[in-house]
């Protein structure tokens, strides 16, 4: 599903996941389960969530021509990071 491009955060509990579902969804990034696949402006997301391990992996594998993939999995991390907390990047 991932390439080497793929950010993992650990210690991602059910609850964080939840919140980072609906951040997703007021930004327009419906994340309806534990892993899967969006697309917003061109971008494509998949990801895919352990609440077992609770690992969190995540990573942008299709970005348009006016925004690099590389930049749209900084914003990812930036955004999982204020949610879940400092300290969460594997």
């Amino acid at each position: 599903m991932l390439s080497g491009s793929r950010l993992k955060f650990r210690g991602i509990t059910r609850a964080i996941f939840a919140r980072l579902q609906k951040k997703a969804k007021r930004n327009g990034i419906p994340v309806p389960g534990p892993a899967g696949e969006a697309v917003k402006d061109g971008a494509r997301i998949q990801w895919k969530y352990d609440p077992e391990a609770e690992l969190l992996e995540v990573e942008c594998v299709r970005a348009p021509f006016w925004i690099d993939a590389a930049r749209v999995n900084r914003k990812l991390s930036q955004e999982i990071e204020d949610t879940a907390g400092p300290g969460q990047a594997a």
